[in-house]
């Protein structure tokens, strides 16, 4: 069965795939990351250099970067009711493997949340409920 964060990260790649600032954002990037977060599978996203994203089930081999939590802290930190700073600086979340990779993804997560503000609002709002 599928997780909440893996269907969060889900949509997140689908409308990374649908923005367009997002696209030129990550054009020229390839990477692969690979979530580790207990209480669910691992799942991870493909991001190819002709600007698409790919969510992949499962674990993925050879990542660039392994994000390793709890889900229940991870979700919280994708719906916007944690810190992601304070997450990092607490040990709540780790992260292992190219922090320039980690970073790229992280903004361009924030294009696509800022570009499509209304539909990541009504989730974060919807999210308190789960």
């Amino acid at each position: 069965m599928v997780g909440k964060c893996a269907r969060a990260i889900s949509l997140l790649a689908d409308y990374m795939n649908k923005t367009d600032e997002t696209r030129e954002f990550i054009s020229d990037w390839s990477s692969t990351i690979r979530f580790e977060l207990s209480g669910e599978e691992p799942f991870g996203l493909v991001f190819n250099s002709d600007e698409n994203v790919s969510f992949k089930n499962g674990k993925i081999g050879n990542p660039d970067v392994i994000f390793y939590s709890s889900s229940e802290t991870f979700y919280k930190l994708i719906t916007g009711r944690g810190d992601q700073d304070e997450a990092f600086a607490n040990g709540l979340i780790e992260v292992r493997g190219s922090i320039v990779d980690s970073v790229k993804f992280r903004h361009a997560a924030e294009i696509t949340q800022e570009k499509h503000s209304t539909l990541f609002t009504t989730l974060r709002a919807l999210s308190r409920f789960t």
